[in-house]
């Protein structure tokens, strides 16, 4: 009130709500003098008497604004009502009457023409618009609407023609609305503003010729053509007007639009349309969705007086983040979400589970009121699903199962029904009908498209089978293309774009209890996780899939020891050890039952479970299960064969950790034999061998000797995988701990920075090999004085490894003591101890009070405890 010219004020019959008090002392203590000048007024407010609209009156007279009030004559008015007119009086302030609506209409027009905030021009343009504005609710689109003006202004300054623009979009996007809002903010540069609808080709010629009311043409009894005619002549003798043509979303209805475009060429046309493909002539602008800050705003301001109220403002905020995102942003679902949380008095969170739970009756909502739309979500796309022809619905189907994720160019190059590739032309044809309705939108590349998730949840809906056909096409073909070794870095370019269509297609053939080939694209996802580092993620997959193959197998299946297998390896890499050792045990008994004792299978179980003994430091349990693998396979492929290298690496590390080097190296040797012989001297499998064999050599002092082996399994494995492959990174941060060692500090500090860079590119910045190359940085760090550089780094390592293994796991202690033994270095004695004892309790209960480990913090934690009390 306070920056306006000129208060209108309206008293009508029943009075309406009153701020809070709180809001009303607010006031005062910013307005002193208002209690001076109206005592009475502000007794009554404190007492809950003076309505919002009441006040304004009031503040017109405080900032001394002219107030302009009216009331209808010979209406009882409320008491309240009935005062107030009253105390108004008293102040001079007299309502004017009117006998009715149209009087008082006219009285407020030539208030405003005597005060010139309006002129007769503007009272005499016609103006038919179906909905006010949005006013502050209306977000997120004013570049989209300066952009249609920035095209009308070009236009004008080069004496042009005005551009015919079409703004299209999936339906509920928020075309007409976006129309409305433009011709609203800009009704003034337009010698008329009319909207019509254009849904059939009658329709708009009919809805054309009933613009003769609107114009004030005096059509009297003709019929639609006489008074399509009267409103062409109208148009060509008014130019520059604007004309919104809405719902154009069939071709018929494209093409009769277009050809009424030629005579109507003396103003300004927008058309909305779910339709796509126009003919040259127009300016087409795409209406996607609000960003998700833009959607977040609306709910939250257009719920705020009657939803329900979290508990904090940070967590509405959030909330309504989540919610924006779950109804995809979209202008429609926006506008219905909210008045269904404001009718029924809804929180966002009470919304969402709703949503989840029964989708079918929040998306068919619809409370035209406050809306102004005349279909819900549902109707409105059930609506275009019809207009598409057969391979496209189909299609539309299929996609419904996939997940809201850009979905990969490359998989329409696969007919998962011939399961071969096929013509990317032709499905391409096929997803074009889709993008004319916009339902499909493509990345900036052309590499991508995705869906929008209310549009694949109707679809969804539609498809009432419990088994439905598309569903079944869906979980084929992402299981078909998801193909390669999951836990190979090379393979994750093709298999992460998958992963999220992988997640959902298994999740909804889970429901609907189709059982193959869901386990094993479970199994292939959880591989996947596991090999990111994300566990939490994985071990739900693969309990899963055990379960289902455990129901569609028996209990006994060699597809179920794979199951139980991939899930004990993951409880191992956790330090699950107790509950991995059972499962472990139990595979080796069904592939001993299924396959006899002497099968590679076998081999490959009883390995496992050795490295499992072997890390919980049981090395005389897990000696003979490696002695026997190694005795199978040279059964089965012969001394020779790369598998029976593989197990001789495996015993021989076991035999150096226990320190029997002079036992471990011949094994090492006769791997790196065996590995060259059948691989050739440059194979990856051979660089492992070198690896394993200059560590030994490390190990027993041979520098010289191992340094060498170091730099040729780098140059193996740079030639084999490139430059930026984690085995490379492994293989530089082996040689920079050997010139770590030998005191050649500024040799090994680029090669750890590489192998940092190398990792954090592979597997992202929250991995344990990427831990694991902060911590060997730091220590060099460390070694060479720079202790404030080396500490942030070890902090990030230990964060990476509780959150990858959680806090109990032995990678975390190595942390937890590398940082206390720097603490201790710099002197930090009180907040190095507790990092130390933790360390030590958790190798304690990991590995046992006997382990080299657990020995070696004890001894940490002593000298530290001497140190303390020095």
């Amino acid at each position: 009130v306070a920056g306006c010219e000129l208060v209108v004020h309206l008293i009508g019959e029943e009075p309406g709500s009153v701020p809070p008090i709180d809001q009303v002392e607010a006031f005062l203590n910013r307005h002193n003098t208002f209690e001076d000048k109206f005592p009475q007024v502000v007794a009554l407010a404190r007492d809950g008497k003076v309505t919002y609209t009441q006040w304004e009156a009031w503040l017109a007279l405080f900032f001394d604004k002219r107030l302009c009030s009216y009331r209808l004559k010979d209406r009882k008015l409320d008491p309240l009502q009935d005062e107030h007119k009253q105390r108004l009086r008293d102040v001079g302030a007299f309502p004017k009457k009117a006998n009715d609506d149209t009087m008082l209409f006219e009285e407020v027009l030539s208030t405003l023409i005597q005060l010139n905030l309006l002129t007769q021009e503007e009272i005499d343009r016609p103006v038919a618009l179906p909905y006010p504005t949005l006013g502050d609710l209306f977000v997120g689109r004013d570049d989209f609407l300066q952009q249609i003006r920035t095209d009308l202004e070009k236009a004008r300054q080069a004496n042009q023609p005005l551009p015919n623009h079409v703004i299209w979009g999936i339906g509920g996007v928020g075309k007409s609305r976006a129309a409305v809002e433009y011709a609203l903010r800009n009704e003034n540069d337009y010698t008329a503003v009319l909207f019509i609808s254009g849904e059939t080709p009658a329709q708009l010629d009919e809805n054309l010729a009933n613009l003769t009311g609107v114009l004030g043409i005096d059509a009297g009894g003709a019929k639609t053509p006489e008074k399509y005619a009267a409103v062409v002549r109208w148009l060509h003798a008014h130019p520059n007007w604007l004309l919104i043509v809405d719902n154009v979303d069939t071709p018929k209805a494209v093409e009769a639009v277009q050809d009424k475009l030629v005579q109507l060429n003396h103003g300004h046309v927008i058309i909305t349309a779910r339709y796509g493909t126009w003919k040259q002539g127009v300016i087409r602008l795409e209406l996607k969705v609000l960003s998700n800050e833009a959607a977040k705003q609306y709910l939250l301001d257009a719920t705020d007086h009657d939803r329900a109220k979290a508990e904090s403002a940070e967590e509405d905020e959030q909330q309504a983040g989540e919610l924006a995102k779950e109804i995809d942003c979209l202008s429609l679902a926006l506008e219905t979400t909210a008045a269904y949380i404001n009718q029924k008095h809804r929180s966002f969170a009470d919304y969402r589970q709703r949503l989840k739970d029964q989708p079918e009756t929040v998306l068919d909502f619809l409370d035209q009121e406050t809306t102004d739309y005349p279909r819900s979500i549902a109707k409105t796309w059930l609506l275009t699903f019809e207009q598409l022809n057969q391979p496209a619905s189909d299609l539309l189907q299929t996609l419904a199962w996939f997940a809201p994720d850009p979905i990969p160019r490359g998989m329409l190059a696969y007919d998962p029904a011939e399961q071969t590739e096929c013509d990317a032309d032709d499905a391409l044809d096929v997803l074009n009908e889709l993008e004319r309705w916009a339902f499909v939108h493509w990345d900036k590349d052309w590499q991508h498209f995705n869906l929008h998730r209310l549009l694949q949840q109707i679809a969804r809906q539609q498809q009432a089978d419990e088994q439905p056909s598309s569903l079944i096409h869906a979980l084929h073909w992402i299981n078909d293309l998801f193909q390669g070794d999951p836990k190979d870095v090379r393979h994750w370019p093709v298999l992460e774009p998958l992963a999220p269509h992988a997640s959902a297609v298994t999740g909804f053939a889970d429901n609907a209890g189709i059982p193959h080939p869901t386990s094993r694209l479970m199994n292939q996802l959880g591989m996947l996780f596991r090999g990111q580092a994300q566990n939490g993620t994985a071990e739900p997959l693969y309990r899963r899939a055990l379960e289902i193959d455990e129901k569609a197998h028996g209990n006994d299946h060699p597809v179920v020891a794979t199951d139980l297998n991939n899930l004990a390896q993951l409880l191992q890499a956790t330090n699950r050890m107790q509950e991995a050792e059972p499962l472990m045990r139990r595979v080796l008994e069904i592939d001993e039952k299924a396959y006899g004792n002497d099968h590679p299978e076998v081999a490959r179980d009883l390995t496992n479970l050795a490295s499992l003994l072997k890390a919980t430091n049981r090395m005389q349990e897990a000696e003979p299960l490696m002695r026997r693998a190694l005795e199978i396979d040279e059964k089965a492929y012969g001394n020779d064969h790369p598998p029976v290298a593989t197990y001789l690496n495996n015993l021989a590390q076991l035999l150096q950790a226990t320190n029997r080097m002079k036992e471990a190296e011949p094994l090492m040797q006769r791997a790196l034999e065996i590995d060259e012989k059948a691989y050739g001297n440059d194979h990856p499998e051979v660089a492992t061998d070198l690896n394993n064999l200059a560590s030994l050599l490390q190990a027993t002092n041979r520098m010289k000797e191992a340094e060498p082996l170091m730099r040729r399994a780098l140059e193996i494995d740079e030639k084999a995988f490139g430059n930026d492959h984690p085995n490379v990174a492994t293989d530089l941060n082996n040689l920079a701990q050997l010139l770590k060692a030998t005191n050649r500090m500024q040799e090994a500090e680029p090669l750890m920075r590489r192998a940092l860079e190398v990792d954090e590119k592979a597997f992202g910045k929250e991995h344990p090999n990427v831990a694991r190359d902060l911590n060997n940085l730091a220590s060099l760090l460390q070694a060479t004085n720079r202790m404030q550089e080396a500490e942030p780094l070890m902090r990030r390592a230990l964060e990476i490894d509780e959150k990858a293994f959680g806090n109990d796991h032995p990678s975390v202690a190595i942390g937890l003591n590398n940082l206390a033994m720097l603490l201790q270095a710099t002197n930090r004695m009180q907040e190095a101890e507790p990092l130390m004892r933790r360390a030590l309790d958790i190798f304690h209960k990991s590995l046992g009070d006997e382990h080299p480990s657990t020995q070696t913090v004890a001894g940490n934690l002593a000298i530290l405890e001497r140190e303390l009390l020095a």
